[in-house]
């Protein structure tokens, strides 16, 4: 499927016919047709859905297309493929899934069995007659009013719900081999209305031919989804940003040896140059004194001896004796 189609078609809207006994209906617009034509021919073609025996089911090839338009349209989506319905209530309701109210179920055989509405005979077969599941159901809804609803952003989803009043058109496709029965017939009449019911052939659809899109198709554009935009809004919000980048390292200055502070001391480099000066001194002192006569050096050291004593014993004048 290449992009996503536009969803349906113009305001135009099929002419309903009454059928003759023993006559098929097919579909008048030529725009659903055209849709539904163009999956058939590509099933018809080739498709990778086997059964169990080796056989191509191509119906289901039909379906599955469908679903994908459906799914990448938000579900905002003029046609609901494989749509069960339960026979017993009037009119008869559609089988919708439980975790997507708006969406018909995936799988109506097991919902119906798991609802009660079918219940297996003595071979283990389901009961036949009480379950419906027409190959494609068209809804009322046109291409131009679903682009509005999702331009919007208000979908009103209970006319996308495929009811009785909702449902223009119940469509059953027979590729080569297939045949419609009498009570399928008068079933999906029930289903839609009487006079609702198409039947499309593959052959009606003229695949070896090279077919022209009509002209009434509208000009497709994309269009952002509101539920799409919702889900690029969340994701913006939780998402974390981008790393800073860490900042460039700074130069450092090489260091020989540690740094002293004031209160540990002076530096190597003060203290050299404190010992040189004091090595200066001491030895002018003692050339001073090698030169001085004997009677000078012994004067100078008694000096410095009754100095000493008087520093170390200080005259305490406060005592009285």
């Amino acid at each position: 499927m290449a992009g996503v189609p536009t969803p349906g078609r113009g305001v135009a809207r099929s002419v309903t016919r009454s059928a003759s006994a023993g006559r098929d209906i097919g579909i008048d617009d030529p725009l659903d047709k055209g849709y539904l034509c163009e999956h058939i021919c590509e099933c018809s073609a080739g498709t990778a859905i086997f059964s169990k025996s080796g056989q191509e089911l191509k119906q289901r090839c039909v379906t599955a297309r469908i679903w994908l338009d459906e799914e990448a349209s938000q579900l905002v989506w003029r046609y609901k493929a494989e749509v069960g319905f339960n026979m017993k209530t009037n009119p008869p309701a559609p089988l919708m899934s439980r975790d997507q109210p708006n969406r018909p179920s995936r799988f109506p055989l097991g919902r119906a069995i798991g609802d009660g509405i079918l219940k297996r005979n003595l071979e283990g077969r389901p009961q036949k007659g009480l379950l419906r599941i027409p190959d494609c159901i068209i809804l009322k809804s046109t291409g131009a009013e679903l682009a509005a609803m999702r331009a919007s952003g208000h979908i009103d989803w209970k006319r996308l719900i495929p009811v009785k009043a909702n449902i223009e058109t119940v469509v059953e496709i027979k590729f080569d081999g297939d045949q419609l029965s009498r009570s399928q017939q008068e079933d999906y009449a029930l289903i839609a209305g009487p006079d609702r019911f198409r039947l499309l052939k593959a052959n009606d659809c003229e695949c070896g031919a090279k077919r022209r899109r009509p002209v009434e198709e509208p000009v497709r554009s994309p269009v952002t989804t509101p539920m799409k935009r919702e889900r690029t809004e969340q994701r913006h919000w939780y998402q974390p940003a981008p790393p800073k980048p860490a900042p460039a390292p700074r130069p450092v200055r090489p260091q020989y040896g540690p740094v002293a502070s004031q209160e540990e001391g002076s530096s190597m480099s003060s203290w050299l140059k404190t010992a040189g000066v004091a090595a200066g001194v001491v030895l002018v002192g003692v050339i001073a004194v090698a030169a001085l006569p004997a009677e000078a050096v012994a004067a100078g050291v008694a000096l410095l001896v009754v100095g000493g004593a008087a520093t170390a014993a200080p005259i305490n004048k406060d005592k009285k004796p």
